[in-house]
């Protein structure tokens, strides 16, 4: 005799079934939209695809950057993995036969009749949302903005999160901190630095590091001469980062 609630959301449900109308009509569509993301993915690992859109100002390199390839592989064989083992599970001697491409596997496997009635349900529904989950990462990231360069004195890449986040990974070297760490190192190097830049790019670079300043700000502490021009770009001025710096904390 089963447990009588949902192995996903806990809702009551009768012992026939491992999860609730609910979450069997979610895990289908979990499957679906895997079968549909696979070639996406497999998209991805072509140099001429813009990583995370299409906006016509990437600059493409003659391979994929490694971390975003690696992880690409990665994932797509975690999902070819799922696929077999849920297949051989509800489907058996049908499964046996691995020449069927994963995308149509998985298609076959949301008209599996009662997915909720395996005892596995759950666990397989929860792996399926995860490989989702990644999925959804690689082909719809969320806007990212640099905070600083990666804390491994090693390594030193330019490291990028979203709004909100509080900790990043490292692609390149693994090392993990808190974006708060990487901000305060950031402006440790920038308030003592002979860095300069427009005002544009230091209020960029200042936002993104914790510190929100606008461009016409700079440009208001320029006519009031309280900011001194280093020197010029084109024809914008430049400033040195430790002289905004030193007026934005005062």
């Amino acid at each position: 005799m089963r447990n009588n609630t949902c192995a996903y959301c806990t809702t009551t449900i009768d012992d026939d079934h491992g999860l609730c109308p609910q979450c069997e009509l979610r895990f289908g569509i979990t499957l679906a939209r895997l079968s549909v993301s696979v070639q996406p993915l497999r998209d991805m690992l072509d140099a001429t695809v813009h990583y995370g859109g299409h906006e016509q100002s990437r600059i493409q390199t003659a391979t994929p950057p490694t971390p975003i390839r690696l992880e690409v592989l990665d994932l797509l064989d975690d999902i070819d993995t799922y696929a077999y083992e849920l297949a051989h599970l509800t489907l058996g001697e049908r499964a046996e036969d691995e020449q069927i491409p994963v995308h149509l596997l998985l298609q076959t496997l949301v008209g599996v009749p009662s997915l909720a009635a395996y005892g596995a349900a759950g666990r397989y529904m929860r792996e399926a949302c995860r490989l989702m989950s990644r999925v959804d990462l690689l082909l719809d990231p969320p806007d990212l903005h640099d905070i600083g360069h990666c804390p491994n004195p090693l390594c030193g890449v330019v490291v990028r999160a979203s709004r909100g986040q509080e900790r990043v990974r490292c692609e390149v070297c693994g090392q993990e901190a808190t974006v708060g760490e990487i901000q305060a190192r950031t402006l440790d190097r920038l308030r003592v630095s002979s860095h300069t830049g427009t005002a544009g790019q230091i209020a960029r670079v200042m936002t993104d590091c914790g510190i929100a300043i606008t461009r016409k700000r700079i440009n208001n502490w320029a006519s009031r001469k309280k900011l001194e021009a280093a020197g010029r770009l084109g024809n914008k001025p430049i400033y040195r980062y430790a002289d905004v710096y030193r007026l934005a904390v005062s």
